[in-house]
């Protein structure tokens, strides 16, 4: 039969048979179902082969592949309004960020999936809470995670899934094991057990988790006994053999059982290196060395002297042996027994001598090895450790196509700690901050102190998983530090730079971070990315910027601003350039150019032709446009706004013009008469960097303005001192006072938030409410709910 849609079903249900017994063949099926259904435009199938597909990739490590298969496939999922398809993978996207150490991540896409799940039915449901409480668990709420092991319980028994269920009880188990709650969680694997049958995974997978019981209670014989029944099942998975072996291996060595511990691990080896287990071969390798300490082979457990160690070792046994023969042929005589006796007591002082010598040479390298790789004030890695793991993560990166950033911190006005407090508070201060920096990192990043104040991190993340990371290190700083009765407020300049985009090597990469972390410093937003392309002379910048705007290389991005309902309610368009030639310029570098060359009259009809585009799909939301000094007062700018919102559809209300303060101050007249021209467009006009310093505010009241946006300088001001409230307080009831509504940009911490509320602040802007988002990611966000003004809330 040469039906497509028959083909299709063909392909689907040969790669589900095999998926679990030949991924390779089940990968090869999907794809080409993948094909397939594309071409019929078969969506259901689609979605079903790259959801299937994902979990092949993530498996054999390509889980950015996967990330891009699965939100294609929430996608799809979506727009048919499948409510149980949605959740399926809204929870495999949890569970590949919680494989991936993306603890937040994994625990927002969850959250979603257990929002929809409930309707997609209790087999659904089960899944999500299942997941969620793993979140839960390596998020350390174990609470949390022992309310949702619950609910996946209750949900498989009301689906009526024993498999489901015995598997939700196995999971449970395990929690309840490291929480030292045994005799629950022995009832529950016995449940387990009942209920897996005749499914020989799941039972072999039960019988662990009985024996890590009773390892723990320190039953070893009886744990023994639960391993090798888990290891006798057939069709146990590789993960679970291999964990079954070595905690056999580990029970056999407590039992000074070396012999069967080390056969174990020689069979598990090669399955590791097969099966391309990296974690599990550093366990079975950790354990032969275990094996090889207890049966007196300690140089092979010196993993730093391996090899001179070993052939010092083998030159030490094979004396030994040549020594016990001699003597051996002389214990015939009487007279030499005394003598044998004298020098099997002097070799054996004399191996042990050695073997003093062996371990306190491999401490002093190990010592020698800490003082060259790490940083003696606060035990982070040093640049020499920082060059050997970028290296590393560099060569993968290329390999696997992925990105890595690299980032450069330093602590703003931290030589006021030493100036103020003596180098000895400044040294505890860097100190506590090298303490709380890996707890904002993922298992498989690194930070590392490169000297003074300046920290580096490495990460396994791109440009985009980057933001929400440099949240989570800013927000380590939200506490004050206590050092010595001394309560010191500290915030960080971030600057990162990624790889493959900005650079291919870590000294460039280096190189813009540190340029980008003095930009941050610069402009006080704490986070700043890539080169600033400083060194390009403006007549270079000025020639390519001739044709860039018919090139295609500007675009906008999309800042969202928090109303006090927490609803995103409008958004500040930003005037990006992606050069083909120069990479990134900044609007600090292309603006003054393009203002010279009277190029921004035309970059200012573009811009308002492009968000007046965006505004159209997206009714809920207003947008606002910077205008320059020439474009302020461009005669022909008041019926261009009148033609293109008319062209789209757009309210004139909806469109929000921010003109500095500083250029009002300039040429107040001029400015005034462009103002009143605009106003009577119907737009909004905002007035940016208010309070600044640069108008006088007794001229506030005769400007047609309805908003004003306070200055970056007032909003990084606020602390726990009195002074910086009361400015800003100052300055937000003069503008209230007029009727003016009130926008606090450069919001980066919940304390801000906390504060700017109290002040009456009717808007927010920053890195605390979102980074500027490309419109694709905007309008993704804003299709993920239907329900009106539910939309808008983050």
């Amino acid at each position: 039969m040469n039906d497509p849609a028959h083909h299709l079903d063909v392909l689907l249900g040969q790669a589900r048979e095999l998926r679990g017994s030949d991924d390779a063949r089940a990968t090869l099926l999907f794809e080409q179902a993948v094909t397939a259904a594309r071409a019929l435009s078969a969506f259901p199938e689609l979605a079903e082969a790259l959801n299937a597909l994902a979990g092949l990739e993530h498996s054999r490590g390509e889980s950015q592949s996967a990330f891009t298969h699965l939100e294609e496939a929430l996608s799809i999922r979506q727009v048919l309004g499948d409510q149980g398809g949605c959740a399926a993978v809204l929870c495999n996207l949890g569970a590949v960020h919680l494989d991936l150490g993306s603890f937040n991540l994994a625990l927002e896409y969850l959250l979603r999936a257990d929002h929809v799940a409930a309707q997609a039915g209790p087999a659904r449901a089960a899944m999500v809470a299942a997941n969620l409480a793993q979140s839960y668990d390596a998020l350390e709420l174990p609470g949390d995670a022992n309310t949702q092991y619950t609910r996946a319980l209750d949900f498989a028994r009301l689906a009526d899934q024993p498999l489901g269920e015995a598997t939700v009880m196995i999971n449970h188990a395990d929690f309840l094991r490291r929480q030292g709650n045994f005799d629950e969680a022995l009832a529950l694997l016995n449940g387990a057990v009942a209920l897996a049958g005749d499914h020989a995974a799941l039972t072999a997978s039960a019988w662990h988790g009985l024996g890590l019981v009773q390892r723990d209670q320190g039953r070893l014989n009886l744990a023994l006994t639960h391993f090798q029944a888990a290891l006798a099942m057939p069709e146990a998975n590789i993960d679970l053999v291999l964990d079954a072996r070595c905690d056999a291996s580990e029970v056999l060595l407590d039992l000074q059982r070396g012999d069967e511990a080390r056969l174990l691990l020689e069979a598990a080896l090669p399955d590791a290196r097969a099966s391309l287990r990296v974690r599990e071969q550093a366990r079975i390798l950790a354990l032969q060395a275990r094996v090889e300490e207890q049966d007196g082979e300690l140089v092979q457990a010196l993993a730093t002297l391996r090899r001179a160690h070993t052939a010092e070792a083998e030159v030490l046994r094979a004396e030994a042996a040549q020594r016990t023969r001699e003597l051996a042929a002389r214990s015939e005589l009487e007279r030499d027994r005394q003598r044998l006796e004298h020098e099997q007591a002097r070799y054996a002082a004399e191996r042990a001598a050695k073997e003093q010598l062996e371990r306190e040479q491999a401490s002093r390298l190990q010592e020698l090895e800490r003082l060259a790789l790490y940083d003696a004030l606060t035990g982070l890695p040093n640049r020499l450790l920082l060059s050997e793991r970028a290296r590393t993560a560099l060569r993968e990166a290329a390999a696997r196509r992925t990105s890595v950033a690299v980032g450069v911190m330093d602590l703003n006005k931290f030589k006021a700690v030493n100036d103020t407090y003596g180098h000895h508070t400044g040294d505890l201060l860097l100190q506590e901050v090298a303490a709380r920096l890996p707890r904002a990192l993922g298992g498989h990043d690194t930070v590392a102190r490169t000297g003074g104040d300046e920290f580096v991190f490495l990460l396994q993340a791109s440009r985009q998983d980057v933001v929400p990371l440099a949240r989570q290190i800013a927000e380590t700083f939200d506490e004050p530090f206590f050092l010595d009765g001394i309560e010191i407020h500290m915030r960080p300049s971030l600057g990162f730079a990624v790889y493959p985009e900005d650079a291919s090597d870590l000294d460039t990469l280096l190189t813009h971070a540190d340029e980008a972390m003095y930009r941050a410093k610069a402009r006080g937003s704490t986070l700043e990315f890539g080169a600033s392309g400083g060194a390009l002379a403006p007549a270079t910048l000025e020639s390519a910027l001739h044709g860039a705007l018919a090139a295609g290389e500007f675009h906008l991005v999309y800042q969202p601003l928090e109303d006090p309902s927490g609803r995103w309610h409008s958004v500040e368009a930003l005037l990006r350039w992606r050069s083909r030639t120069y990479g990134n310029v900044t609007p600090d570098q292309f603006m003054p150019l393009a203002e010279r060359s009277g190029l921004s009259l035309p970059l200012n009809a573009w811009t308002l032709t492009t968000v007046c585009a965006a505004l159209a799909q997206l009714p809920q939301l207003g947008a606002a446009i910077n205008l320059s000094a020439r474009q302020l007062v461009d005669p022909e700018l008041p019926d261009l706004i009148r033609r293109t919102t008319t062209e789209f559809g757009v309210t004139p209300s909806r469109l929000s013009l921010e003109i500095c303060e500083e250029l009002v101050a300039r040429a107040p007249e001029r400015a005034r008469s462009a103002l009143k021209a605009l106003n009577a467009t119907g737009v909004r006009l905002t007035l940016d960097d208010f309070g600044g310093g640069h108008a006088h505010f007794a001229g506030l009241q005769t400007l047609p303005i309805h908003a004003v946006k306070l200055d970056r300088s007032l909003v990084q001001g606020l602390g726990p001192d009195s002074r910086g409230m009361a400015l800003l307080s100052a300055v937000a009831q003069l503008a209230r006072a007029l009727d003016l509504e009130v926008i606090a940009k450069g919001v980066e911490t919940p304390a801000q938030r906390v504060q700017l509320s109290t002040l009456g602040v009717h808007r927010l802007q920053g890195f605390l409410v979102s980074p500027p988002l490309e419109l694709p990611n905007l309008l993704t966000w804003f299709s993920t709910d239907t329900d009106g003004d539910a939309e808008m809330r983050r």
